[in-house]
């Protein structure tokens, strides 16, 4: 059975998964690695795709669009989630089970996700 702190989700942040944010040098920590399967709920920013594919994506930063920013940018994918976004979205908490390493799913590669994503309140 598992134990209540393993069901509860963790509180976690993008410094928690990403070393060297807003850098070249941007990597994913080992925390990305050690808290795969883990149930967690992170703040962020919602970023669309760019074409044909629907996959949301949760970004550090207000605005930021990971295929056109001048640095890697810190991404988790979303897979499953089709939020409505407006111009001006402000921060976004979102909980689901973290998964960590390569997968390809609908012509979409991602390293990191959160797995039956969902967009809980702020509060």
């Amino acid at each position: 059975m598992p134990r209540e702190a393993d069901t509860e989700p963790l509180a976690i942040r993008f410094a928690d998964l990403f070393d060297h944010i807003g850098t070249l040098d941007i990597r994913y920590s080992d925390n990305a690695r050690a808290l795969s399967g883990r149930a967690v709920v992170i703040e962020g920013f919602l970023s669309r795709p760019h074409g044909p594919h629907s996959t949301v994506s949760l970004v550090d930063q207000p605005g930021l669009c990971p295929d056109c920013s001048p640095v890697p940018a810190a991404v988790i994918a979303l897979p499953g989630v089709r939020a409505p976004m407006q111009e001006g979205d402000g921060a976004v908490r979102v909980a689901g089970r973290l998964d960590y390493g390569l997968r390809i799913a609908d012509g979409v590669a991602s390293l990191l996700r959160i797995e039956e994503s969902r967009i809980v309140s702020s509060e």
